[in-house]
């Protein structure tokens, strides 16, 4: 997975002022120590031949994972290097984008150039360094690109991107053959709610092992064909499904089908209710936290699990499915509650959905307990 540190520089320079070299010392805002870069390669032609310094106005912290990730050697070879890509920004707040109609939203993008520093490093992969507020300054060139040596970086920086991908590819399928193990380890026929854990957790690290292949991807195209590489070694029977002689009703398959009661309906209906008022009436003070995105994910999905218990989808679910839900929600909702509570500094408020995400989690906790009895 590419290594993004645009949101946590503080300052920077990038020197391309000898031929074939492009050097430079980056300050980051969470890492120990100044990255050194040594690298093989010429930038863009808008930066070739110049020294390029930048600044961040507005720093975040560098998550912690990411600088563990990082060495501050940086050698290796110049990806794409430019200041004047161009990148499509909506001019509208958060809270505006929400109310905002699609014609709205469609008229409130502008075009802006973007900083772009792309290279990939011998030790720590591909690194990027995307930001449209930056404060630039470049000096005027000392050599210029002619088109043949134009010709020869696209070529280098296509090699080193392509040999990113080819590793990043052997990733995920290496990953996707440790979770295909394990999954073949479960009982294809148990249902109760600690199998269907063993089973959802599987499933999240094949989609979250994905979503890391799909970031690597530049364009849409070259989204489409890691697709098709991560999985062209899979054996045609595993997309085949059930055989000839599967039946749901075979005596070796008991299905655990879970009919609710009016008090479970009950519960599920005050779920749908408090999500709907908490997005309603809580979601402003939620914006720019960091615990926005879990806290998006809580509504829906919370409401997604009162639906499937009251069969609201059209069909039953097995009682250890739903049961394994709504668990999964219930650590999600004491996650939002620790994020926005235990790590906050003294100066600022506890945001005041605080107390409606507790009972959101009751909720839960009851309607797990209900399913399961």
């Amino acid at each position: 997975m590419a290594i993004r540190l645009g949101e946590s520089i503080y300052h920077g320079k990038i020197d391309n002022s000898v031929k074939g070299v492009v050097t430079g010392e980056i300050v980051i805002e969470g890492f120990h120590d100044t990255l050194v870069l040594n690298l093989k390669g010429n930038c863009h032609p808008d930066l070739a031949g110049r020294v390029l310094t930048f600044r961040n106005p507005s720093i975040e912290m560098l998550d912690p994972y990411v600088s563990d990730a990082l060495t501050s050697a940086q050698d290796g070879f110049v990806g794409e290097m430019t200041a004047s890509k161009k990148r499509k920004i909506h001019t509208l707040s958060a809270e505006e984008f929400q109310k905002a109609t699609p014609e709205e939203r469609e008229a409130a993008y502008v075009w802006k150039n973007t900083l772009y520093l792309e290279w990939f490093s011998h030790y720590c992969g591909r690194i990027v360094i995307e930001a449209v507020d930056y404060k630039l300054a470049i000096d005027e060139p000392r050599w210029e690109l002619n088109d043949e040596e134009i010709a020869e970086q696209v070529h280098q920086a296509n090699t080193a991107m392509n040999m990113h991908l080819t590793m990043a590819v052997e990733m995920f399928q290496e990953t996707n053959e440790e979770i295909r193990a394990n999954e073949a380890e479960i009982d294809p026929h148990a249902n109760d709610e600690f199998v269907w854990e063993k089973r959802l957790a599987q499933s999240d690290r094949r989609a979250d092992a994905f979503h890391a292949l799909m970031e690597e991807a530049r364009t849409l195209e070259e989204m489409e064909q890691l697709a098709e590489l991560a999985y062209e070694d899979k054996d045609e029977e595993e997309f085949s499904g059930p055989g000839p002689d599967f039946s749901e009703d075979a005596d070796n398959y008991e299905r655990d089908e879970y009919k609710p009661t009016r008090e479970v309906a009950a519960i599920c209906r005050s779920i749908k209710k408090l999500c709907k008022g908490l997005i309603k009436d809580g979601y402003d003070e939620m914006i720019g936290l960091p615990e926005q995105g879990e806290f998006l994910s809580l509504m829906v999905k919370s409401q997604t699990v009162s639906d499937m218990t009251m069969g609201d989808s059209g069909s039953g679910f097995e009682r250890g499915f739903l049961i394994a839900h709504a668990k999964r929600e219930i650590a999600r909702s004491q996650r939002v509650v620790s994020g926005l509570t235990i790590f906050k500094q003294d100066c600022e408020p506890v945001p005041s959905v605080v107390p409606k995400l507790w009972e959101l989690r009751d909720l839960l906790v009851n309607l797990a307990g209900k399913i399961r009895a």
